[in-house]
């Protein structure tokens, strides 16, 4: 494939996820998937590395189950070496507790016969974590206040 089919191959998957088309975007994942992601924290499970399409697919429904994906808009892309390499602004809403969750990720792509092979992805850690304990203590609030069903 040349660059700028594999370049459309990830602007595509980027759509798809900010359009909420988890079928879309899962279409676009090989089989062998590797995806790794720099926040692995046992706390957050919609944060974790996964491999094989399977496994990913799983991950990505957690997420999609977990937010509202308002935006996934790509602020830089670039091309080395047979890798993409780009900077999305992803703009998400906690479907439970309605907080937003703005974030900044950055991707390092691959992609072989028109399908992503690996996907590296780097969120400011602290970040995600100090999200994820807000929004359990809102959760855990609302439950002990009778609020929510547990």
């Amino acid at each position: 494939m040349s660059q700028d089919e594999e370049i459309a191959v990830f602007r595509r998957a980027v759509r798809c996820w900010s359009e909420e088309d988890l079928e879309g975007a899962v279409a676009l994942l090989d089989d062998g998937i590797v995806h790794t992601v720099n926040v692995d924290a046992l706390q957050i499970p919609w944060v974790s590395s996964a491999e094989g399409k399977v496994n990913v697919s799983a991950r990505l429904k957690l997420i999609a189950d977990t937010f509202v994906v308002n935006a996934f808009v790509i602020e830089a892309l670039a091309y080395d070496d047979g890798e993409i390499r780009a900077t999305v602004l992803g703009y998400h809403m906690h479907r439970k507790t309605r907080e937003r969750l703005d974030v900044r990720v950055r991707f390092r792509v691959r992609v072989r016969d028109g399908f992503i092979v690996r996907i590296d992805e780097f969120l400011d850690a602290a970040y995600i974590e100090a999200f994820q304990r807000f929004v359990t203590y809102l959760e855990q609030s609302a439950q002990d206040a009778g609020l929510v069903r547990p």
